[in-house]
């Protein structure tokens, strides 16, 4: 049942969606995420927080919409992947430290506590490995390119 195409085809759709909803709704306000960020007080050097506070949303967005389209899937659910454990490091050592504090995940949108969206982070985790193990290619676009490219080269 995990291999099912149509499932591997929600969880695509899930994961790529929150992926793109976050990110976008940071899109807006990246100096305050990096405030957020610096908050949590797990990278030692605050060009570290920067760089990760402005390079996330971009990246959310651009692996939400490589899951969705169905595009490079095993980088993009790999790399979805290591950025949700950040996330699941960063809440856990805040949350071993007594510190409640806004998670910043989906920006002024939808401000919530770190500690009500570690569950979604391990939900979350659970999808991206269904699509890392699973590669399901329907209604994929990488496969669909794949053959394409193969074809045309045969062709020549």
């Amino acid at each position: 049942m995990l291999t099912h195409r149509y499932l591997t085809l929600f969880t695509r759709f899930a994961l790529g969606g929150v992926f793109i909803f976050a990110g976008a709704a940071k899109l807006g306000q990246l100096q305050g995420f990096v405030q957020i960020v610096n908050e949590y007080q797990v990278f030692p050097y605050y060009s570290f927080v920067q760089i990760y506070g402005y390079v996330l949303p971009p990246l959310e967005v651009a692996f939400g919409v490589f899951l969705v389209s169905g595009l490079l899937l095993r980088i993009s659910s790999s790399l979805s992947i290591l950025v949700l454990i950040s996330f699941v490091i960063a809440k856990s050592m805040a949350f071993a430290r007594g510190m409640e504090m806004p998670c910043g995940c989906f920006g002024e949108v939808a401000v919530v506590l770190g500690s009500q969206t570690l569950a979604l982070d391990f939900f979350l985790l659970a999808l991206a490995f269904q699509i890392l193990f699973h590669r399901g290619e329907f209604l994929a676009l990488g496969p669909w390119l794949k053959s394409r490219r193969a074809l045309r080269a045969t062709s020549l």
